[in-house]
């Protein structure tokens, strides 16, 4: 429900929105699509987002991440490849103004996870 409703906020802010559920996933649409921003859950349920993150910047090594986390995280989380990390519960103005700094274009690509 919430990716689903973050997805159509982001979609009316002209991005183009590749949601997925899990790893396993992102790394498939990674494989398949050009993705230029990655939106992802450092704890997800049930998996380690930081192993995803790896998996993700191996495959594209100048992927921009966005991640974002509700428990405290390191310091040092831009030396393992994240360019922004935010708070949830997620304030969608601040992450829509992060996603356009990061953004190369008008229309991205985001991978939601």
């Amino acid at each position: 429900m919430v990716r689903r409703a973050l997805g159509q906020a982001l979609a009316i802010e002209n991005y183009n929105v590749v949601p997925v559920a899990n790893g396993h996933e992102a790394l498939h649409e990674v494989r398949q699509h050009p993705i230029d921003i990655v939106l992802l859950d450092l704890n997800p349920r049930g998996e380690n987002g930081w192993e995803t993150l790896q998996r993700l910047t191996t495959l594209q090594p100048h992927l921009q991440v966005v991640a974002m986390t509700a428990r405290p995280e390191p310091a040092n989380s831009n030396a393992h490849g994240v360019d922004v990390l935010l708070e949830k519960p997620l304030n969608l103005a601040v992450l829509i103004r992060t996603l356009n700094k990061l953004s190369t274009s008008s229309v991205s690509t985001a991978l939601q996870l």
